[in-house]
């Protein structure tokens, strides 16, 4: 009797072959949708970071600097809380500090359509020029 040659590949191992290269690209897809959310993300606190600076940097310039003002405002679907106090918060480290020397100010920038925790930025100046 004569054995018959076998060439190629049998059914179930096409399947299987099928089967593990399946998994391996739902690995990629995975991979992929999770570095897209990830990249999102980062734009949006990217942006939120930007206009934090932004608002902090007219503070004295376009925004007059009293002591206990509190102003919001909405720029680019994002919304903001400034307020500027004569008190340092808890969180601050400071020496000691004359009275009246100082404005503390904290801008607050939010997403309305996230419910995600805001940006808060921290910038201390000096409540009347040194100079």
């Amino acid at each position: 009797m004569r054995r018959r040659c076998e060439h190629g590949f049998s059914l179930v191992e096409s399947l299987v072959a099928l089967a593990i290269a399946a998994v391996v690209m739902a690995g990629f897809y995975n991979a992929l949708a999770t570095g897209a959310l990830l990249e999102r993300r980062a734009d949006a606190q990217a942006e939120k970071i930007l206009l934090a600076t932004t608002i902090l940097d007219t503070v004295g310039i376009d925004i007059p600097l009293r002591r206990g003002a509190t102003e919001n405002g909405m720029r680019d679907d994002l919304t903001w809380e400034l307020r500027m106090s004569g008190t340092p918060t808890e969180d601050m480290q400071l020496g000691a500090v004359y009275p009246n020397e100082l404005i503390f100010v904290s801008v607050a920038v939010s997403d309305p359509t996230e419910a995600t925790e805001p940006v808060v930025m921290r910038a201390i100046r000096y409540a009347e020029s040194p100079l």
